[in-house]
Order: structure tokens, then sequence, then C-alpha cells
């Protein structure tokens, strides 16, 4: 893994949500082309939240890092873990499906 200083990291998620904000308008009229993407993102901030929980319950990543408190991250993983699942739950609901049952007659 790179080692980001704490300017990197900031300039790069500035730049990311910059980003997925200039997507809101196209995902609003409901572009199937951004349904792949959306799965992935909620896909991540779930793992996300998920380590962050992990990590604090265990108090370490790998046996050098260690915890004596809650992990970076643990206050606002609950937030990354509703958002995903509602993320989710709001992509199923609206998927078309694409297939026709043959009909019985």
């Amino acid at each position: 893994m790179p080692t980001f200083g704490f300017r990197e990291w900031l300039f790069g998620l500035i730049v990311a949500c910059g980003l997925l904000f200039c997507l809101t308008p196209v995902a609003a009229r409901g572009i199937r082309g951004l349904r792949p993407l959306a799965w992935a993102y909620a896909a991540i901030m779930l793992t996300n939240g998920l380590g962050h929980t992990w990590f604090s319950i265990f108090g370490h990543t790998v046996g050098a890092v260690t915890f004596p408190r809650p992990a970076p991250g643990f206050y606002s993983s609950p937030f990354l873990l509703a958002g995903s699942l509602w993320l989710m739950v709001r992509l199923r609901r609206t998927a078309q499906v694409d297939f026709q049952l043959p009909s019985v007659d």
C-alpha cells in the first residue's frame, strides 16, 4: 500500500467527493450505467464501516498496529454502514427486470 500524507489523502478525498457530487444530476435521472458504480461504492462503504468496527473490537489491524482506544473512524462507521445499506436497498428497489417470464396459456 502506498503511504499517503494527510494533505494528499485530504486532496484525494475532496476530489472524489466533488466528482460524486457532479454525478448527482445524472444519477437522479436514473441512468443505468451508474448502477454498477453505485453497487461498487456501496460495497466499499460497507467494507470500510465493517473494518473500522472490526479493528476497534480486536484492537489492532496487523500485529504491529494496535489501538489503545477505538480505532480511527470507529465513531463514523455506523453512518458508513447505514448509508451503504440504504444505497443497496434503494438499488434493489429500483432495479428493472430485463427479462420476461414465459406466459402460461
